[in-house]
């Protein structure tokens, strides 16, 4: 487990079909909206992250020289083990947060150490605790 830790990048870049850089993070953010059933996909952040305790949608920071949706292609599989297909659609920029939407794709979640649950919710089902930034 040490071993994996250390090298985790690598592992990471033989194991997936995304490449994981060192570059660094930027300001930038890319979020998704993923739709199954007329509901969308929230993560619960795990109490040791930014934001801990707080739902948000899948996504994250752009690396340098990384586009929006290639990173958001990236973070989704980093924190949820899916892999996005087309279409995916932009919806809006707030700020420095670029949002888009997509199916859920048939496959199963499983959840990065960054979050503790996920689950689907409708507008009437967005938990008081819903990170604030979009």
């Amino acid at each position: 487990m040490k071993l994996l830790l250390e090298n985790w990048r690598e592992f990471i870049n033989k194991e997936s079909n995304y490449y994981v850089s060192e570059a660094k993070d930027t300001n930038k953010i890319a979020k998704v909206v993923i739709i199954q059933d007329g509901k969308a996909l929230i993560l619960f952040r795990a109490g040791s992250q930014r934001h801990a305790d707080k739902w948000d949608l899948p996504g994250g920071h752009l690396n340098e020289g990384e586009e929006p949706k290639e990173a958001l292609l990236r973070e989704v599989y980093e924190e949820t083990g899916l892999t996005l297909s087309e279409p995916i659609g932009g919806l809006y920029t707030k700020e420095n947060i670029s949002f888009f939407k997509a199916m859920m794709p048939p496959q199963n979640i499983t959840l990065s150490d960054e979050h503790t649950d996920y689950k689907f919710v409708s507008i009437d089902e967005i938990p008081e605790n819903i990170s604030g930034r979009f």
